[in-house]
């Protein structure tokens, strides 16, 4: 059996408090046992008192002789008494008594022979009180005659005499003790054992449910409070279960979905100490498996102090990380418990580079497009001033000043134009249909167009591939020529007089490239990655130049919608080289 401190105790309780009650019982028992047998003596001797008594008041009679001879017997044999007796006159003189008894003895006993005397009935135990040692059990009976007494008869017999009787009955009651107090241990023993088994049998329940086990069940078959007992832990266990499944399913799912964000999570405690991050996080600042070291996981500790103030004030913040090469916005927000304490904080982390780089965008957009409309508007109306104050007389002045506000109406009309296709272009509302287009007829059509413009300006238009050997291609035959017409409009736009632009045509796997190159300023390798934006005209390299500013912004759109590619190399001073592509029409193509 497995051993049990509750059993030790109880079990020793018991055996204790059965000691405890043997020795009561036996003190109890020895203080009070010679006075309930001296009494039970005393009623015993009282009626051969009486007797006696009664033989005595006989001597007077024609029996006397008989009388006295029968006293002096029992003087000599006082065991058919039972005890010794003295006979007392009226005046409360001895006139007979048991051998033995002496003088001192008699003496010792006036007020008793007094008390009967009187006429009572006396029963008295000598040498101590009812809890101690009595040593003297004595009776007293008067004798009448005529009515009137006179003299009593007195009868004595030793307390261990009166005991001798009962000591064989005392001895037979510790033996039956002695046997009976091992039976009862060794049954209370097997009752306390049966008794604590089911609360051994739920300690351990407890104790697996403590450890998440919740599969063992207290024996609920027991009557009474045990059994009530052992069906509510079940019971409980049972809810605990139920609720601790829920809350792992509600545990995990909100971890898949911590897990799942793009965004970096993590929580900490109330002392700062990094609890839990996700993935996206590691990812954010790979090399570090801990989850303690904050410093480790994001070495700033300006973001640190920001979540520190989070739990202390228990009040939102937000913290931006900004590096070289992007921003990641920290959201941090205080956590508190059911008692309205603030317990942690959990931050969230998003990367908003591309956001702010589209803000940036944004602002420049519009403050290109209000310079690019403010521009023309400016020009016209100081133009129009001078014309409706009548400031101008000179017919050709005022000719020359309409035709600067064609011009500047024209560029704001072409600019609304621009910026509207290409409002359109990604928005995506504008239809492009591809089909199989000659190429050839596109690049002799505008080769023709461009080699007299570049003449005028002064410029060399030079046509690097044979119409007839460009490919048919699969792409939208207008929007085509429209890309077109931007590079190569932008080309003689940024070459000087004396310089050349060239166009060719070359094939590549299933595309073809069109290439359009110039020799005209170039673009710094740093502008690059700009080229394409809108109002690029703007930056440094293309100071001074007319134009939107959003025809190359146009051409990469077009492209894009009909999943074609545009790019560009240049060196400063040397010139720049433009080249998208165009698939090659073929009918596996087409029906694609």
């Amino acid at each position: 059996m497995k051993k049990s401190v509750l059993l030790r105790k109880v079990f020793m309780v018991v055996v204790m408090t059965l000691a405890l009650a043997l020795l009561l019982t036996g003190a109890i028992y020895t203080l009070t046992s010679r006075a309930i047998f001296a009494s039970i003596k005393a009623n015993e001797m009282i009626p051969k008192a009486r007797a006696l008594g009664r033989l005595v008041e006989l001597r007077g009679g024609s029996d006397a002789a008989s009388v006295d001879t029968l006293l002096s017997f029992l003087r000599k044999e006082s065991s058919v008494l039972g005890g010794s007796f003295i006979v007392v006159d009226g005046e409360g003189a001895a006139v007979a008594a048991s051998d033995g008894v002496t003088d001192e003895a008699i003496a010792s006993l006036d007020g008793i022979v007094r008390r009967a005397l009187a006429g009572e009935e006396v029963s008295s135990f000598s040498g101590g009180s009812f809890f101690s040692s009595v040593q003297l059990v004595c009776v007293a009976s008067p004798m009448r005659q005529n009515g009137n007494v006179d003299g009593a008869v007195l009868m004595i017999v030793p307390l261990y005499e009166a005991l001798a009787a009962v000591s064989g009955m005392n001895s037979a009651l510790m033996l039956s003790l002695l046997i009976i107090m091992p039976l009862i241990v060794v049954l209370v023993y097997y009752v306390i054992g049966r008794t604590l088994r089911p609360l051994r049998q739920m300690s351990d329940a407890a104790m697996g449910m403590a450890a998440g086990d919740f599969s063992i069940e207290a024996d609920a078959s027991q009557r009474g409070e045990v059994g009530q007992l052992a069906a509510s832990l079940n019971y409980l266990s049972s809810e605990l279960s139920h609720n601790l499944s829920e809350l792992t399913i509600e545990r995990n799912r909100l971890r898949q979905s911590v897990n799942g964000l793009r965004e970096g999570f993590v929580s900490v405690n109330s002392a700062g100490r990094i609890t839990y991050f996700n993935p996206a996080m590691r990812e954010m600042y790979p090399g570090n498996d801990s989850t303690n070291d904050r410093m480790a996981l994001v070495p700033d500790e300006a973001l640190w102090q920001a979540f520190d103030r989070a739990i202390v004030d228990s009040a939102p913040a937000v913290y931006d990380l900004v590096t070289t090469d992007r921003v990641i916005r920290a959201t941090i927000n205080p956590v508190t418990g059911e008692d309205g304490q603030t317990v942690g904080a959990v931050g969230l982390f998003t990367d908003i580079t591309e956001s702010e780089r589209l803000e940036r965008t944004r602002r420049d957009y519009v403050a290109n497009v209000s310079h690019e409309l403010r521009t023309p508007l400016t020009a016209m109306r100081g133009l129009i001033e001078p014309l409706r104050d009548g400031m101008v007389k000179n017919d050709e002045t005022r000719m020359r000043y309409y035709d600067i506000l064609l011009r500047e109406t024209l560029r704001l009309s072409r600019l609304i134009d621009d910026l509207m296709e290409l409002s359109r272009l990604q928005s995506g509302k504008l239809s492009m249909e591809v089909r199989q287009v000659a190429l050839s007829a596109i690049i002799e059509d505008l080769a023709d167009k461009y080699t007299g413009a570049a003449r005028e300006k002064n410029q060399t238009f030079r046509l690097l591939v044979d119409p007839s050997e460009c490919p048919d291609v699969l792409t939208n035959a207008d929007r085509a020529e429209q890309v077109l017409v931007i590079l190569l409009d932008n080309a003689m736009k940024y070459t000087p007089e004396g310089g050349s632009i060239a166009l060719d045509v070359r094939e590549e796997d299933d595309r073809a490239v069109v290439s359009v190159s110039d020799t005209g300023v170039g673009i710094a390798k740093a502008d690059l990655p700009y080229v394409f934006d809108r109002f690029y005209k703007a930056d440094k390299s293309r100071t001074g130049s007319s134009g939107s500013g959003l025809g190359l912004s146009i051409a990469r759109e077009i492209l894009q919608s009909m999943g074609e590619r545009i790019w560009v190399t240049s060196q400063p001073g040397q010139g720049s080289v433009f080249s998208f592509t165009l698939t090659l029409y073929s009918p596996r193509e087409a029906e694609k």
